[in-house]
């Protein structure tokens, strides 16, 4: 997994690139955490190139959302490939976590 922080328009984006497992997600828990501990009013997620997630990368992400509501900011995922997207689904995830199809789509929300 690779981990890339941009700024759109404003908002600070977190771009992954290849698996999201139990072996990357260690890192990815250090990157998140790191950038919530700034606070950010919105935090976006891109999975756009993104190929695999596993329990332990959901974990995380589930980490991560409990201490961004605790300062009431917001979390948002954008660009998650279909297979990542049946998994959200399957899982009810996607009634936890604010997705959306684009990056414009996260930031007009």
């Amino acid at each position: 997994m690779h981990c890339d922080i941009n700024d759109y328009k404003g908002n600070t984006v977190l771009s992954l690139s290849g698996e999201v497992d139990m072996h990357s997600s260690p890192m990815l828990r250090e990157k998140l955490l790191s950038l919530i501990k700034n606070k950010p009013p919105l935090l976006i997620v891109n999975f756009r190139d993104v190929s695999y997630i596993d329990s332990s990368g959901i974990a995380t992400f589930v980490e991560g959302l409990k201490h961004v509501k605790a300062y009431k900011g917001r979390l948002q995922f954008s660009e998650l490939p279909q297979s990542i997207m049946d998994i959200f689904s399957f899982s009810k995830l996607d009634k936890v976590f604010e997705i959306c199809g684009n990056l414009d789509d996260a930031v007009g929300r």
